[in-house]
């Protein structure tokens, strides 16, 4: 597997727009892991019977952990070798770079995970002592603030798995600090992300809880090709060469 990417020519803010949606959506790759993370969406809301044995309650828990895992190691492969190239990817391309990465990936996203936990705990906390309300009463108030928030956090840290993957950093906190500083250089670039990442974030708030299968399987579809276009373009942005030409857009 090769580990140093190659930089990406410079090229107009529109050209990399361009490649970051013709990529996604002519890569079977990217398909692959979509139509994973759907399947692990049925997964995950399936429940074993209330009567279910002791030995089918196990089994359900093995195969919801496998599927987890197996869906962080296309992630992870899939992240890593949008990287390497800039052609379609391929299912084979994901399989082998996920050998290269797996471990540190699933490692950070236990570390981003104990990290927004804690966050969110504190904010909790605070709000209770500030409002005065219980928990329960507290936390259907701001159920309807979740999605928009967590767009708003996507958008936020949108390069920060681009750069962990590109530049190899997969310590938390330094990679945390410099993507957010790269989307604060990037901001007058941002209204492509923002459709992307923030609009779609927000408008899923409005989608009842019941929808029809088929409605929550199309929208995971068109919000998930839509995050890997904003990864790709992220990554292409990352890997620009330090002199870009005249007319050419900065990192």
């Amino acid at each position: 597997m090769q580990e140093v990417t190659r930089d990406v020519p410079a090229r107009t803010e529109g050209e990399l727009r361009l490649h970051a949606a013709i990529r996604a959506l002519l890569s079977p790759g990217i398909w692959f892991v979509l139509t994973a993370q759907i399947a692990l969406l049925f997964v995950l809301q399936w429940r074993a019977p209330a009567d279910a044995t002791t030995l089918v309650s196990t089994l359900a828990v093995f195969l919801t952990a496998t599927s987890l895992m197996l869906f962080f190691y296309l992630q992870a492969g899939a992240f890593y070798a949008l990287t390497l190239r800039r052609e379609a990817l391929t299912v084979g391309e994901i399989m082998r770079a996920g050998q290269t990465v797996f471990a540190s990936f699933v490692w950070l996203t236990l570390k981003a995970g104990l990290l927004f936990a804690l966050v969110v705990n504190v904010l909790v906390l605070v709000a209770l002592m500030l409002t005065g309300s219980d928990f329960k009463s507290l936390l259907q108030a701001l159920s309807a603030f979740f999605g928009p928030a967590t767009g708003v956090l996507a958008f936020v840290f949108v390069y920060w798995l681009p750069y962990v993957f590109v530049h190899r950093e997969f310590r938390l906190l330094p990679s945390l600090k410099a993507s957010l500083q790269i989307a604060l250089k990037r901001l007058p670039h941002s209204v492509f992300l923002v459709l992307l990442v923030l609009i779609p974030a927000v408008a899923i708030g409005f989608i009842p809880v019941e929808s029809p299968v088929l409605v929550d399987v199309l929208t995971s579809a068109a919000t998930g090709i839509m995050g890997w276009i904003a990864y790709i373009y992220c990554t292409d942005i990352l890997r620009l060469p330090q002199q870009v030409a005249p007319g050419k857009i900065p990192v």
